[in-house]
């Protein structure tokens, strides 16, 4: 049978109010001695505190909530890691819901989480969410009907003004388009995540930017606009080689991984005949065939910035919401050089 506090009071011989403010790491008149007394009467009977009844106590579970949209992506995973990492580190337990890019699924786990009491909760909502009004306005009641604290993580949603935690993904944009250019690259395509998703526009608006401060033309037949998927960047390079580009802005290492397949196909060398660029600076980007230049996102740090901010949230919910960008790095490697002198030859 597990040991109760009464059972560690009674080995201090103490009352269980003085077990329960020690044990509790409340600050009181306790003296040295009896406070290390009861420290180790509860670790000789391996004493576990009942949480349930600690947070009748105290109205607080010390457990928050993760909603992400694709645990299969590392990018996420990545994240997830981070902020588990510093709720371990103050003494909280992380709860993880999946929405596998559904936003019904995504407003369900809100309301799962709120069923369970917890402290509150991190959302990094799915790509989708801005291209479907009906799905975005009952996410907007969702969250306004929401009676906990909450923090959103990578992916805006329109007209929800909330603390909001990302990196600066206008400025990984102009990196990429900087060190393009810097290479002497002119015709650039582009392979974007989903059109409505905040950090696509972004970066795509960042590297456009560059672009026309260089003056150099940049249409819209020299952007594929997909998802953060593999196959993406497979069927978004068939398309763009044969626009004569002499490197490609992949707007996920998922995307590039896409890319160097099609190239493989077409005999195309990377980086001799085709530069590019990944986003992100996942696992696998120095694990591709060619070693892939990218643009590192502090993820890790991501993922600890949200918890950070959430336990501000909780502890002044009344306080401005603010957003929080991160600055990100391009990371040079293998897969870019200056442009070649000719088109691609494409194999039929």
């Amino acid at each position: 049978m597990a040991s109760t506090i009464r059972d560690v009071a009674k080995a201090a011989n103490v009352s269980v109010s003085t077990v329960s403010l020690v044990l509790r790491g409340k600050k009181c008149r306790i003296a040295d001695p009896t406070r290390q007394r009861i420290l180790e009467a509860a670790e000789q009977l391996n004493y576990i505190p009942n949480q349930i009844a600690v947070s009748l106590v105290t109205k607080k579970t010390r457990t928050i909530g993760l909603i992400y949209s694709d645990m299969l992506n590392p990018f996420y995973a990545e994240l997830a890691v981070g902020l588990e990492r510093s709720a371990q580190a103050r003494g909280y337990s992380l709860l993880i819901c999946n929405c596998d890019n559904n936003v019904e699924r995504c407003i369900q786990n809100i309301s799962l989480l709120q069923s369970r009491c917890i402290d509150g909760f991190v959302l990094q909502p799915p790509a989708s969410i801005n291209a479907n009004p009906e799905h975005l306005m009952a996410l907007h009641r969702q969250l306004q009907n929401c009676s906990i604290p909450y923090v959103i993580l990578d992916c805006a949603i329109h007209d929800v003004f909330h603390d909001y935690v990302a990196a600066d993904h206008r400025l990984g944009g102009q990196l990429v388009a900087e060190y393009l250019v810097s290479l002497g690259h002119r015709n650039i395509g582009c392979i974007t995540g989903n059109v409505t998703d905040y950090a696509t526009q972004h970066r795509l608006e960042g590297f456009r930017k560059v672009l026309a401060a260089h003056n150099i033309p940049f249409t819209e037949d020299q952007v594929y606009y997909g998802q953060y998927l593999i196959e993406c960047g497979y069927l978004g390079a068939n398309e763009l080689f044969r626009k004569d580009v002499t490197a490609i802005f992949a707007f996920s290492d998922l995307i590039a991984i896409g890319v160097q397949k099609a190239a493989s196909e077409h005999k195309i060398s990377i980086p001799q005949d085709l530069s590019l660029v990944g986003y992100n600076d996942s696992l696998y980007a120095n694990l591709c065939p060619v070693p892939l230049t990218t643009i590192h996102q502090p993820i890790e740090l991501l993922g600890n910035r949200s918890f950070e901010i959430l336990m501000d949230r909780i502890q002044n919910p009344n306080r401005e919401h603010q957003d929080y960008l991160y600055p990100p790095a391009l990371i040079q490697r293998a897969s870019c050089t200056v442009p070649r002198p000719g088109p691609i030859c494409l194999l039929t």
